[in-house]
Order: structure tokens, then sequence, then C-alpha cells
């Protein structure tokens, strides 16, 4: 990515052939103030919010440019930043991407901090990304193909090097999160399967990490076997269970996360209804499976209404078991589907 060269207010404001004066009447500013922003490069850097706002709404192109600038020497910073760290930036991607550019380049700032081995910095990055959108910049930073980086291989190295580090630090919820994201990813893409399946006892942190592998590995290996086991473990241990019942809603924001992992006693799913819906018509069958016999049964009895989308969840089942060939995962479909009202709203 090319140095970025700023712009000037005068070189800005010469494109509709207005000068210092015009710009001043225009605005409502003092025509001192904008000669002495005028021919300064660094003006952006200068200016008080409300003058930036009255150009905003009276020259175009200074709403473009304090938008974009920024933002694109911020990526030209990560992109140089990275090469030296050996992580090559497709910047093809970089520019064509529908994930939203500052989601992008704080993923890009993350994976910074991870191939450093930057425990702190690291801790602190990644726990921004909990939630379906953001997540969605990290998916495709971590992609083995088709993703931001040219080669992830040594991203997913780092990961799977720190990852495993965040647990010496005292109990601490972004730690939690930051293993969990990483963990998430590297068993996303490389399809390595979770350790941690003996069933001995955990904590919630190891909980939430089991999980977060779980997730990962069951959208790569489509294991049926794999979310059995997992479901069998839910039931068995209560801090699997939390997480498991916490993460949906917080992760779609029907409800805020919390350090404790709790959520509030009366609880309507409208956001987490529709993020099931969509997966259960475009994920995995094993995936499916795992929704079907873990997470919607722990949904439905905190919000029977599934955020009064219930019987779009029964259609959305129904459907689903027909374009699936495994007898199990259809029984499991049917079985869920009938507990659930013809009638259902």
């Amino acid at each position: 990515m090319e140095h970025l060269r700023p712009t000037c207010l005068s070189q800005i404001a010469a494109l509709s052939g207005f000068g210092v004066s015009d710009v001043a009447l225009l605005a409502e500013l003092d025509e001192s103030t904008v000669s002495r922003l005028w021919d300064m490069p660094d003006w952006l850097d200068r200016i008080r919010g409300r003058s930036l706002q009255a150009l905003i709404a009276a020259v175009p192109g200074v709403a473009e440019y304090a938008t974009t600038y920024p933002l694109r020497t911020r990526q030209a910073r990560l992109v140089h930043d990275l090469h030296r760290e050996g992580l090559a930036v497709d910047e093809a991607v970089l520019v064509s991407l529908s994930v939203p550019a500052p989601y992008v380049a704080n993923a890009l700032e993350a994976a910074l901090q991870v191939v450093r081995g930057d425990i702190a910095r690291a801790m602190e990055y990644l726990p921004r990304f909990w939630g379906r959108e953001q997540d969605r910049a990290l998916d495709v930073l971590f992609s083995p193909a088709g993703g931001l980086l040219v080669d992830a291989r040594p991203l997913l190295e780092a990961a799977g090097s720190l990852a495993p580090l965040l647990t010496r630090s005292a109990y601490s919820f972004n730690a939690i999160l930051a293993q969990a994201h990483l963990t998430h990813h590297v068993a996303k893409a490389t399809g390595v399967l979770p350790e941690q399946l003996a069933g001995a006892a955990m904590d919630r942190r190891g909980a939430f990490t089991l999980r977060s592998t779980v997730m990962g590995a069951l959208g790569q290996s489509d294991d049926r076997d794999l979310a059995d086991r997992y479901r069998h473990l839910v039931d068995k241990h209560p801090p699997l269970r939390l997480v498991e019942e916490w993460a949906f809603p917080t992760w779609m924001r029907d409800s805020r996360p919390t350090l404790d992992f709790s959520l509030p006693p009366s609880l309507l799913l409208r956001r987490t209804a529709g993020e099931i819906l969509r997966e259960l018509g475009q994920y995995g069958d094993a995936y499916c499976y795992y929704l079907v016999t873990t997470y919607v049964p722990l949904a439905l009895d905190r919000d029977p209404t599934f955020g009064l989308r219930a019987g779009e969840l029964r259609a959305a089942l129904l459907e689903r078991r027909e374009m699936v060939n495994d007898p199990i995962i259809r029984r499991a479909m049917d079985t869920l589907a009938r507990q659930i009202p013809t009638g259902a709203s």
C-alpha cells in the first residue's frame, strides 16, 4: 500500500471553486480560523470538532476526506508493520471486503499483537470482537484461503502458541475472551479438534475455551460425533452449560456481555432467534445437529417464544430435515419440531 499524502483544506475547497472567504461564509466560521488551517497538510489534526462539523456541512469533499484519510492511513501503517513481521496483506481483498473497514483495521491490529507475541496487547484487542459483525473480520483474517493474508499460516501458528499462555494470567474476563477467539479461529481454519473432551471438571475459563474450540472445529469438520460429545459435556458440567446459554444472546446483543456470564431472568431472544434461523439454513449438518440437541433446547427453556419466532423455528427445522441424509440428525430435528406447538408465534 502506497504512502498516503495528506490533502490540504485549500485543495479540497478548490474542487468547488471556493476560496478562504467563501468557506468562512458558507461554514459560518471566522475567516482567521479558515486561513490558519488553509494550507496545513495536517489541518485535520488541528481543527476543533464544531469547526469540522461546519466544514462538512458546507464544503463538498471534507466529509469523505475526514472519513477515509484516517482509515487509509491506519491501514497503510498496519500493512507495513505486518509485512515487517512476515505477514503479507492481500490488498485486493482488503479493499473489496463487505466487512466494515474499521473492524478490518481492528483485526489487522490484533493480528500484529498476536504475531508479536504481545500478550497484554492481544488481551486488549481480541475481546472487542465478541459479536457476530465484529467477528466477521477475524474470519477473513484467519482464513487460510482467500482471506486478508496471502499466507495465514504464520498467524495461525502464532495464535496457537499464544492461546495457552493466556491461562497464566489471573482470572480475567478479557483473557477468557481473547483465548476463546484464538482457539476458535485456529480450529475453524485448521480443523484441529479440541484436546479437552476427556470430560474432566472445568472452570468457566476452560468451559468457554472448550466451547469456542468446538464451534470452530464443527464448522470445519462437520463431525456429528463431536457434537454429541460436546452435548454430553454440557449436560455434565454446569460451567459449560452456563457459558453455552450465555454465548448466543451476548454474541447477538440480546443481552450485554457480563463478567460473571449471567443473563437477565427475563430475556426475549429476538436477535438470537434470527441468527439461529439463518444458521439452520446455511451451516453444515453437524453444526445444525449441535443447535438442535444442545443450544436451542436451552434457548427455549429461557424464552419459549424463541424471540416471538417459535413457529418459524419449527418450519425451519422441518425444511432443513429434508436436506439431511443422516437418520440420527433427521430424528433429532423431528423430535425438537414436535415439541414446538403448531400454532406457535
